[in-house]
């Protein structure tokens, strides 16, 4: 599903050059819950920009769902982006002068789906993540837990082939954070999305089918497929 090949991020240049990324090889199968995990400044959120398309590598490769990433055209690689890819932030990133529905409908209107339908598949976006009682709260109106699941909403209503999510817990209480995890289980066993996850949280991270473990830029455990759960 995902295969990264030789990924190496450098910031900077000359003596102030930082080598975030180096050399970094992986694969991720179709249905996978992954969890990346390491020390702060290891590389693993710089990982996730990458492979996401967020930040450009400054060499290496990505295929996701048998799409070159890197070898797509800025425009092509932003539309592939915005129809099969989802994303959660730690900072849920929701506007707050819209309310919950207009939130997660927003992507699907950037792909030029007309309102009304977009409304219909936000509503039942929302009903999955248990909001369906919530389609006109705005972000102010609601706990941090509840912007979490618009957010999530906002990143399944695509019916995307992956999920990725930097930090989805890191802004939530141990409480919240269960349930969060425990949604985003749900949606990769239900739907069959594959996620792909950072988080510093090994409670969390052990509720995903395998964990990767980073250190300077490199990946020092793939894990082993089906030993976390």
């Amino acid at each position: 599903m995902i295969q990264a090949n030789r990924l190496t991020k450098t910031f900077g240049s000359g003596g102030s050059m930082v080598r975030a990324l180096k050399e970094v090889d992986l694969s991720i199968a179709r249905g996978e819950m992954i969890s990346i995990v390491g020390p702060s400044g290891c590389g693993k959120t710089t990982l996730l920009h990458v492979l996401s398309g967020i930040e450009l590598p400054t060499e290496g490769t990505v295929l996701i769902d048998g799409f070159d990433l890197y070898g797509a055209a800025e425009k092509v690689r932003s539309a592939f982006r915005l129809n099969k890819t989802g994303f959660v932030f730690q900072s849920f990133h929701l506007i707050p002068v819209l309310n919950a529905l207009e939130n997660v409908a927003l992507p699907l209107i950037g792909q030029g789906v007309p309102t009304k339908k977009a409304n219909e598949k936000a509503k039942i976006a929302l009903t999955q993540v248990g909001l369906g009682d919530k389609l006109n709260a705005r972000p102010t109106e609601l706990s941090g837990g509840q912007n979490q699941r618009i957010a999530i909403a906002r990143a399944i209503v695509s019916d995307p082939v992956v999920l990725w999510a930097d930090e989805p817990t890191g802004a939530l209480d141990s409480e919240t954070s269960e349930q969060i995890v425990g949604l985003l289980r749900h949606i990769n066993e239900t739907m069959g999305t594959t996620i792909v996850m950072v988080t510093h949280d090994k409670s969390i991270a052990a509720q995903s089918d395998r964990t990767i473990r980073m250190e300077n830029g490199r990946i020092i455990d793939h894990g082993e497929a089906g030993a976390e759960r």
